[in-house]
């Protein structure tokens, strides 16, 4: 065998052989672990001629251990001497070279002893290091945790190794992150008996604080209180800050309180951290008081105590308490840090005390500290936030100027200010200068730029600077994405926020909650509900909670839409998810349902939230007044404002000015002039809203000249005019007629600087130029609007659309409808009246109908506005078939026609000679409560005698008299002229003597109408008869009846009688019109009669009705003349007449 390989003797050694290797070398291991050392060497100086003696001895023994180990001789090492002596670091890389030898022979399967074994000799001999490892191995080995802690428990009392041991084992798996393996390994040694260090336990308590949180924190330092592990001020320390950091500062200072009883006393840590948590949770005054603590104790509050109190305390905008604790530090003889100068800068700057932190500043300088880039860029940041740009230059080339490099925060804060002055030629420039700097954009940069972008409604810009952004290789992040988005959806690009979505998606961007509540918020407040719970419904699948803010704006977003119920549920919803409602979310229900008048449900929801703990603010009162005015209880909502005066904070100017709205609407002007007094004497002074809303008031009752009062008084005040208030009172004079004004009034509005004009003011003006069909001014404004950058609303489209249609530019009213589309708005019924409103006019009503259809199956409902139109223009064609169709159209639409719809339907009706179905239509607005005219009936009874119905006739009289449209003697007339107009003479004459026997006089026109029949059957002598009986009774005769008896006269022969009647005209002062100078010109020219001819041509130049220079002495030249132009006269007439109607 000596001449085979160690492998092959090995392989020929036989098992009983193998075993008693084995329990050799675990023997041996035993020795090693047990004696220390198994030789007395020591690593002396070689001068030492005993120490070198030693030291060959030591050597020589390795050799012969070594040497036995080689050939397998384990047997001998029994039979040597072995002597004790302290295991050093030399032995420890001895036992590591001999288990690395072991672990090369393929006889020993089971080495998990020999590891542990060689782990309790390396950590006696010090070598934390080398143990680690060999515990790192097994850790990421087969052998399980349990294993291995069984393994060095069970070898540990042969080894007699220290418990360190374990504390490795513990550390070692808390840093791997193997808390669970740590606890067991915890739980088994305490069990068998051996404790961890204190140390180890507080590395265990501040893993279980970071990975589980104060509850297990909590169960863990319990152990340690009842077992062999005794806490020390490290091990309350982090139990104190994991409460703290899980908001139970109760039980913080519980366990603070106790520590003394322990026989642990709190130190600066144990301080900083309960200031540190109570100035977080803003308890302030709990802060100073640990602090007084502090001081009674004797222990020496440091900078860091201080900087703690300070940054919290400037992060609550309470710098100028902080500035205070800062001169305390002075006086205990500590010495600030720049940090804490700059926190105080920071703060002074955020809450817009700039002039402060430049004294901050002073002093920093004074006490010898250099100002940072951060105290400069709190500087430059401040001066950007008050917009003041100049100023903040300066600080930049103050900082360039000492020699501190400004950085991306610096050219960030610039232009943030920049953007938020809308000066983005200046932010552009900087932009340019960073990168001549070679600063580079970071995501921060550009996302400020494109928000300063989106917020001047350059969208696309925007967007350019987006792909320029990846194109740099700098990756958007959310915020960028949520700045982006919140462009899209101000200038209502609502599209295109799908396509950023999609690319957020793409380039593994989440949104988050920012995202979505930016997107649910504009949804909301543009009335889109139903959008907005689909991209909640998107944040909930994608596992994003919702945050109150967004939950408030969905819950506003029913209110204002008045869905009610579903604010309800969705607040049910809110509750399962266990996001409780604060004070913001029950005022948004109360003013939904005090915008309903619904102040009972609006009170039930006052209880529930004094219930849930929330106080009522000076908000809540002003909606429930509201929820009374608005339901019709001005009275009550009265009563109510008195009850609540003496709740303190409960009252405030929008308390008083919704009040003053209510009264204003619904009340007496003089009332509401009376509550400003009153609030004025309650020392709550009158804002620019309580003017714009008396001056509302005024302007509704048509009482301009008050309303320029209020508006003036508003002025003299030093209240900026707002842009209400000018459009009320453009409104108010265009009502009146007054568009000149109402122009010069919106030209000053333009031309005063810092008021911004809105949309609506220019469609207020819009709407008077457009009705006064002026539309050259109309282009002009659309101009402007574009100019200014205003986007023009769906209100300002249907303005247009409709000035359009009425001027007969349907080319153009349909362009804008395009326009409409395109850019996302949905057009609503009005739009669609505009439409159909233009064809109707220019005889497109089959046109019109057609398109009426279209918006029908959209799912648009037309307004009764389009019905009553479209029905009016069939009756004036007569169309009465079609005009039926969309009769009932509206009543299947449970929509009714309009009084004078129904007056044109009647109208085509009798024009139509369907008096039967007139007749119908008549009952139909009487059961419908609609006041019905008496032309109606007369138009009806005129027809009945037109067709020989005189019983008929006689009827709708009676129907006539019994409504009370109009007294007998009108419906005794109607009938009679109804009777004369079918030449019904006899019956006419008989119902006259009937009316005049049964104390009924005639009206004027019925002896008119009576008299002209006469005439024309040439019974003048009974025409003359009936002027006797007129004048009998006292009837004042006019010129038209008396040109009835003249033409009569004339016709037949009987001139000189017709003269006597003009001699009568003219004695009785009635001025004589066209036709009876006509009449009596062409009698009087037939008979040559000179004598009164030459009369009559006086009368008429006297009248200034011909010239004298066209008046010769001749007679029948004259009437030439005179006839020409009383012609020409009536020709006029007639046209001005047509035009009018």
């Amino acid at each position: 065998m000596p001449c085979l390989s160690p492998r092959l003797r090995a392989a020929a050694r036989p098992a009983a052989a193998k075993a008693a290797a084995a329990k050799n070398m675990s023997f041996l291991l035993r020795r090693l672990s047990n004696s220390s050392a198994y030789s007395t060497a020591r690593w002396t100086d070689a001068s030492n001629p005993i120490r070198s003696r030693n030291s060959t001895a030591s050597r020589a023994l390795e050799h012969s251990i070594y040497t036995m180990l080689t050939i397998h001789r384990w047997e001998s090492l029994n039979h040597m001497s072995y002597k004790l002596t302290k295991l050093r670091k030399v032995h420890g890389k001895l036992a590591l070279k001999f288990l690395k030898w072991v672990i090369r022979q393929p006889e020993f399967d089971g080495l998990t002893p020999f590891y542990c074994i060689t782990i309790h000799i390396l950590v006696r001999a010090q070598m934390y290091t080398a143990a680690k490892s060999i515990i790192k191995y097994l850790s990421h080995s087969d052998i399980t945790s349990h294993s291995l802690i069984n393994s060095l428990l069970h070898i540990h009392p042969r080894c007699n190794s220290k418990p360190s041991v374990f504390d490795i084992l513990i550390k070692y798996y808390i840093e791997e992150g193997m808390l669970k393996h740590a606890m067991e390994t915890f739980r088994l040694i305490s069990y068998h008996g051996y404790s961890a260090s204190v140390y180890t336990c507080n590395v265990m308590l501040s893993a279980l604080a970071r990975e589980e949180g104060y509850f297990s924190v909590l169960l863990f330092f319990k152990h340690m209180l009842t077992g062999r592990n005794c806490p020390d001020v490290s091990s309350f320390n982090v139990v104190i800050n994991s409460l703290c950091v899980a908001g139970k500062l109760g039980k913080a200072n519980y366990i603070y309180n106790k520590m003394e009883e322990f026989g642990v006393s709190p130190n600066i840590v144990t301080y900083n951290t309960l200031l540190y948590w109570l100035c977080k949770k803003g308890r302030f005054k709990a802060a100073l008081n640990v602090l007084d603590c502090m001081e009674l104790k004797g222990i020496k509050a440091d900078v860091y105590t201080y900087n703690v109190i300070i940054n919290n305390l400037c992060k609550e905008n309470k710098s100028a308490r902080a500035y205070l604790l800062l001169k305390q530090m002075r006086k205990m003889k500590l010495s600030p840090r720049e940090s804490t100068y700059n926190t105080l800068i920071s703060g002074f700057c955020k809450e817009g005390k700039i002039s402060a932190a430049n004294h901050i500043l002073k002093e920093m300088l004074k006490f010898n500290l250099k100002p940072t880039s951060i105290t400069y860029n709190a500087l430059i940041n401040g001066y950007c936030r008050i917009g003041k740009m100049h100023d903040s230059l300066r600080i930049f080339n103050e900082m360039e100027t000492t020699g501190v490099t400004p950085n991306e925060v610096t050219y960030g804060a610039l232009l943030n200010g920049y953007c938020k002055t809308s000066d983005l030629d200046a932010a552009l420039n900087l932009v340019g200068k960073m990168r001549s700097k070679g600063i580079a954009m970071n995501c921060v940069i550009y996302t400020i730029l494109i928000d300063g972008l989106c917020k001047e409604g350059k969208v696309n810009e925007a967007l350019q600077f987006l792909n320029s952004m990846v194109r740099a290789g700098v990756s958007p992040d959310v915020v960028t994405y949520s700045a982006l988005v919140n462009g899209l959806c101000k200038v209502g690009k609502k599209d295109q926020i799908k396509q950023i979505q999609s690319k957020m998606y793409k380039t593994g961007v989440l949104p988050n909650q920012i995202f979505y509540g930016t997107v649910i918020h504009h949804c909301c407040s543009r009335g889109d509900i139903t959008e907005a719970m689909k991209f909640y419904a998107d944040m909930y699948h994608l596992g994003q909670e919702a945050n109150l803010i967004t939950c408030n704006s969905l819950i506003s977003g029913f209110c204002k839409m008045g869905k009610l119920r579903d604010a309800e549920l969705f607040v049910q919803h809110m509750n399962r998810m266990n996001l409780r409602l604060d004070c913001t979310s029950f005022n948004l229900l109360i003013n939904g349902y005090g915008n309903k008048g619904n102040a009972l449900e609006a009170l039930s929801v006052l209880d529930e939230m004094v219930v849930q703990g929330h106080r009522p603010t000076h908000l809540t009162y002003t909606n429930l007044l509201k929820g009374l005015y608005k339901g019709g209880n001005l009275l009550e909502a009265k009563k109510f404002f008195i009850q609540i005066l003496d709740i303190p904070f409960a009252v405030d100017n929008h308390t008083y000015n919704t009040l003053l709205l209510a009264i204003c609407k619904f009340g007496n002007l003089h009332d509401a002039l009376d509550l400003c007094n009153k609030m004025i004497k309650r020392n709550i002074l009158p804002d620019s809203y309580t003017y714009t809303i008396l001056l509302s008031g005024f302007c509704r009752k048509g009482r301009i000249v008050p309303a320029l009062t209020v508006f003036e008084s508003m002025r003299s005040k030093a209240f900026c005019s707002s842009c209400v208030a000018y459009t009320c009172l453009i409104h108010a004079l265009i009502k009146e007629g007054q568009l000149r004004t109402a122009s010069y009034l919106f030209d000053e509005m333009l031309n005063i600087k810092g008021l911004d004009t809105d949309i609506i003011a220019f469609n207020t003006i819009l709407d008077g130029y457009s009705r006064a069909r002026l539309m050259p001014h109309v282009d002009k404004l659309v101009r402007l609007i574009k100019e200014r950058g205003l986007t023009p609303s769906l209100v300002t489209y249907n303005i247009l659309m409709r000035g359009y249609s009425k001027t007969g530019q349907l080319l153009q009213a349909f362009r804008l409808y395009k326009e409409v589309v395109q850019k996302g708005f949905r057009p609503d019924s009005l739009t669609y009246h505009s439409l159909i409103f233009g064809l109707s006019e220019f005889d497109m009503v089959d046109l019109g109908v057609k398109v009426l259809e279209k918006i029908m199956l959209k799912g648009v409902t037309p307004n009764d506005l389009t019905f009553n139109m479209l029905i009016t223009k069939y009756c004036d064609k007569s169309q009465m078939n079609d005009a039926f169709k969309l009769v009932g159209c509206m009543k299947k639409l449970h929509m009714l026609p309009s009084a004078e719809t129904y007056d044109a339907i009647v109208s085509g009706l009798n024009r139509k000679g369907f008096f039967h179905d007139s007749y119908m239509v008549l009952h139909e607005m009487i059961e419908k409560g609609i006041r019905i005219k008496h032309t109606h009936y007369i138009a009806l009874i005129n027809g009945k005698c037109r067709t020989g119905d005189i019983q008929g006739a006689l009827r709708l009289r009676d129907e006539m008299e019994a409504l009370n449209l109009v007294p007998s003697e009108v419906t005794g007339s109607t009938i009679i002229r109804g009777l004369c107009k079918c030449g019904k003479l006899e019956e006419a004459i008989l119902v006259f003597k009937h009316m005049l026997q049964t104390g009924s006089l005639p009206t004027i026109a019925t002896f008119t109408t009576l008299m002209h029949r006469l005439c024309k059957e040439m019974m003048l002598a009974d025409a003359l008869c009936l002027k006797d009986v007129m004048e009998s009774y006292g009837m004042k005769l006019d010129i038209i009846l008396y040109n009835v008896l003249i033409t009569g006269l004339c016709s037949t022969g009987r001139l000189s009688a017709a003269w006597k009647l003009y001699e009568e005209i003219k004695e009785k002062g009635i001025w004589p019109n066209v036709t009876t100078y006509i009449v009596l010109i062409d009698a009087l020219s037939r008979e040559h009669k000179l004598i009164e001819g030459d009369i009559l041509l006086k009368d008429l130049e006297i009248r200034g009705l011909i010239s004298s220079q066209l008046n010769p002495k001749n007679v029948p030249e004259g009437f030439v003349n005179a006839m020409r132009r009383l012609n020409s006269l009536r020709r006029c007439r007639k046209m001005l007449s047509s035009k009018d109607t």
